[in-house]
């Protein structure tokens, strides 16, 4: 019989009842997982580490309130499929709309990524400037520690490994390389020519002799920050040549005394930002040709800087080298030379904070030489005002 006008037919109860049932399922599983944790996603890299749980530390009104704060924040990074519903937002934006953006990543031309961080745009673009007093008291603090160094008989090296968008400019993106002034100065020009105009402690800028290799072969990676293992000889070979003027036995990094081959990857930081695979092109393996080359590389745990940071480092001991013992203070730059000042130097010390001058460790191994290795971005935000407190130098 039809249904009455006005009327309409009916659902079946069992439908209604599913449609209810998936609703309160997709409702819980959020939930669900933040019990059990069921979602194993690798955790999306966000440079941080996720909120603690919260403590009530006072048993007051503004106690409580602090509380219901923490607990907010510590859900808002632990709630349920939170990793996989990141990794899936940035692989469909990737996917669909072919946007790679991310406030930690500038995506360039031809699959070059560059980092996004400390304000990278504005120094690139010669926005930032130093001061006129920014400038003299880096002056004074790299002054203070050659001075020191000189009284015990040890030589001082600063050197700056410049970011890649320094090397690859051409690599940025369009509308960046268009924004960029023909007259531009960034910091680091500023600074290089401030210490050659008023000081004489010996400052390595290595963007001559990368821009000058590049020809040669990549000496950064595409998706990530870093250089490549070329570019990390290329560093090192410019620090050996630069030493040796103080030291006529160290012997020249020499190319031909490494084999080295092409070794794609799935590697890189920048990429791991994004959520997205794919190979890394500018991978190299660098293999020396002699045994007398290799240093016996250990990791270093137990240091603690006096920026109360533990950053990896690492002791290089090399009997076969004909140099004594160097002391590095770096970044996470300065890991590849392992393998090359290692093989002119009998025992290298790496410390991974970069703002580092640990007297205690100085006065302990007494070095031939001391570096400083600070890279670009880095050496562009530091506070050398806060870096000579921290060293309390005479």
């Amino acid at each position: 019989m039809n249904p009455a006008r006005g009327t309409t037919p009916s659902r079946k109860a069992w439908a209604d009842w599913l449609v209810v049932c998936i609703f309160a399922a997709l409702l819980w599983l959020p939930t669900f997982d933040f019990f059990t944790g069921i979602d194993v996603t690798r955790p999306p890299d966000e440079n941080r580490l996720p909120a603690p749980k919260p403590k009530l530390t006072e048993r007051s009104f503004s106690g409580f309130q602090n509380y219901t704060g923490d607990t907010e924040i510590y859900f808002n990074d632990h709630f349920g499929f939170r990793k996989r519903l990141i990794r899936w937002c940035q692989q469909w934006k990737a996917g669909l709309y072919h946007d790679y953006s991310g406030h930690k990543v500038v995506v360039g031309q031809h699959g070059w990524l560059f980092t996004g961080e400390l304000q990278m745009i504005e120094h690139y673009l010669g926005m930032q400037q130093f001061t006129p007093a920014q400038l003299r008291s880096w002056q004074q603090l790299l002054e203070k520690r050659r001075d020191w160094l000189a009284a015990r008989g040890i030589k001082y090296l600063f050197v700056i490994p410049p970011d890649k968008h320094s090397v690859y400019p051409e690599e940025l993106p369009g509308w960046l390389q268009n924004a960029a002034p023909t007259n531009r100065v960034t910091k680091l020009d500023q600074f290089v020519q401030y210490m050659k105009a008023n000081s004489t402690v010996e400052i390595l800028d290595l963007r001559p002799s990368m821009l000058a290799a590049k020809t040669t072969a990549p000496l950064y990676l595409q998706n990530d920050t870093h250089w490549n293992q070329f570019g990390s000889f290329i560093g090192a070979q410019d620090v050996i040549h630069s030493l040796s003027k103080d030291f006529a036995n160290l012997q020249p990094l020499k190319l031909a005394d490494y084999r080295w081959t092409n070794s794609p990857t799935a590697k890189g930081d920048l990429l791991s930002f994004l959520g997205v695979q794919r190979p890394e092109k500018n991978y190299f393996e660098f293999t020396p040709q002699s045994p007398g080359l290799v240093p016996q590389v250990q990791a270093s745990e137990n240091v603690v800087s006096t920026w109360k940071t533990r950053k990896p480092g690492a002791i290089s001991e090399n009997s076969s080298a004909n140099m004594g013992t160097m002391i590095i203070f770096g970044d996470s730059f300065c890991h590849g030379w392992h393998l090359y000042l290692g093989s002119r130097f009998q025992r290298i010390f790496f410390f991974g904070e970069n703002r580092e001058f640990n007297v205690r460790i100085i006065e302990e191994n007494h070095p031939q030489v001391v570096v400083n290795e600070m890279l670009e971005r880095m050496f562009n935000t530091h506070n050398p005002g806060e870096i000579m407190v921290r060293d309390a130098l005479p």
